[in-house]
């Protein structure tokens, strides 16, 4: 197909070196910068159009450019926001259904994320599922179909269960559900049989399967009792304590309180227990062959799971990434997404996680994305970018931004400078607040709360006291938007905030 792409000059050179590439040809118009152009411009520019068959005009343009179609008597339609993803476009363009007055970028954009949807809900359709269910490596864990045919499935620990009370544990399982677990786990040190019969009773309306991480003989009893599905974790002594177990049991590498630290030796144990596990009558048996922290036998573990997962390929594999990233100073969505890499490539199919420090909060709704973005990878046989699923949240893929003009170089610049705090405010002042889910935003006039506004967006909450009246001084307005803007990222990424 011919394609003309409309441009500005300042974008023109650009735009050309990417058209030569797909032989379409460049319009350079007037106008400095694209985002001036109108339609009625464009029409004007373009007049009567004889050698394409379509015209691609700036994503930035206002407006439905269905009227410049009239004048140059062939379709029109928007392109993309940004220079950069105009290749992006050119490469898709027999898959993608412009339109006059939608971006191109965001018609892309949504277009591979319901591809990828679409991929995964397959994956868990009743059909597919059973039919994968019938080969020896994949299993159900309650309703849920884990195993290599599907993605890896997310298992997210409330630690400390005897030590929370009834409505901390909702809300933390709720909050975990929201997440994207699949399976939601009830970390107990203590011996207490009965709290543990009695969180699994509490939230069995949630309709998501339990499991119980202990390694006390009386609450695995209980839990197996009150219908857990999943108990993590059985060593080789508490092996010996138990038989004929039909529910789904995670088996380590452990006998007398040790791990083998070299990978051959932890793989060689592992195996013994899941042969003593199958003697004992256990009916559905998972490895996990533990993975170890950082500087402290991380490389070896991971070999260990090579291993395993090689010799083994028909045995479900937990991975357990808390052992690393909750014992490492970063951030948790990049140490998330390797590590999810990582099992993904050693053949594990459940990814176990606590969120038991400020650190990696959010590492359940990170883990449970890299566990869609490696199933899609494997699947498409990809590298795991440009899936329609990503992580990337402080860093972009492709920086987008306007050319810089030449007389915006040229002018003499003012040096900003520090200023003095901004003038008191006739109209009172305020207090801004940032809990787990919102913003609040309390106004104060003479010293007594005149309005609270809440929000997740600094932009809105803005509009909002600007709407109210509620500033007076053009400085106080600066500041307030600095210090929204302060506590919506705080929000976002699950930081401190104090307001300045």
């Amino acid at each position: 197909m011919k394609v003309l792409i409309v441009t500005g000059k300042l974008a023109a050179e650009r735009a050309l070196a990417i058209a030569n590439r797909f032989s379409a040809k460049v319009h350079i118009t007037s106008e400095e910068v694209a985002s001036l152009l109108t339609p009625r411009k464009i029409a004007k520019s373009l007049g009567r159009v004889r050698d394409a068959e379509m015209v691609l005009v700036p994503g930035l343009i206002k407006g439905d450019v269905a009227e410049v179609a009239r004048v140059t008597g062939v379709p029109v339609y928007k392109g993309t926001r940004d220079i950069a993803d105009l290749e992006i476009l050119l490469k898709n363009l027999d898959n993608i259904e412009l339109s006059t007055t939608t971006p191109a970028d965001a018609l892309l954009e949504d277009m591979v994320i319901a591809q990828a949807l679409r991929e995964l809900k397959r994956v868990d359709s009743a059909k597919v599922k059973e039919k994968l269910l019938k080969r020896r490596r994949n299993m159900l864990i309650g309703n849920l179909a884990v195993g290599r045919d599907f993605p890896m499935r997310v298992l997210a620990e409330i630690v400390g269960i005897e030590h929370l009370s009834d409505d901390e544990i909702l809300r933390r399982a709720n909050y975990f559900k929201r997440s994207g677990a699949d399976i939601i786990d009830l970390g107990i040190m203590e011996s207490s049989p009965q709290r543990v019969a009695e969180v699994i009773e509490l939230l069995k309306p949630l309709e998501v399967p339990l499991s119980i991480d202990t390694m006390e003989e009386r609450n695995i009893a209980s839990a197996i009792d009150a219908g857990a599905d999943l108990i993590l974790s059985f060593d080789h002594e508490l092996l010996k304590e138990f038989s004929g177990i039909e529910t789904p049991s995670v088996i380590i590498p452990r006998r007398g309180g040790e791990v083998p630290r070299r990978a051959e030796q932890r793989v060689k144990l592992l195996e013994e227990n899941i042969a003593l596990a199958k003697e004992q009558g256990f009916k559905k048996i998972i490895a996990d062959p533990l993975l170890s922290p950082l500087n402290f036998g991380f490389t070896e573990s991971v070999e260990a799971y090579r291993r395993f997962g090689e010799r083994h390929p028909e045995r479900v594999m937990l991975f357990g990434l808390g052992n690393v990233s909750e014992l490492l100073d970063a951030d948790s969505t990049g140490v998330n997404a390797v590590l999810a890499g990582i099992a993904s490539e050693v053949g594990a199919s459940i990814l176990f996680t606590p969120e038991a420090s400020a650190k990696t909060k959010g590492s359940v709704r990170e883990l449970s994305v890299a566990a869609k973005m490696m199933f899609l990878a494997k699947q498409r046989g990809a590298m795991p970018k440009d899936l329609g699923l990503s992580l990337l949240v402080c860093k972009e893929k492709r920086i987008r931004r306007e050319p810089l003009p030449e007389e915006v170089k040229r002018a003499k610049a003012v040096k900003a400078e520090q200023s003095a705090s901004h003038a008191w405010d006739s109209k009172g002042y305020f207090k801004i607040y940032v809990d787990d889910a919102m913003i609040y935003c309390a106004h104060f006039r003479d010293g007594k709360l005149n309005h609270v506004v809440t929000g997740e967006s600094a932009k809105d909450i803005g509009d909002t006291l600007l709407r109210l009246g509620l500033i007076g001084e053009l400085s106080h307005a600066l500041y307030l938007g600095r210090e929204l803007q302060r506590a919506e990222d705080a929000l976002r990424f699950g930081k401190s905030y104090v307001q300045r």
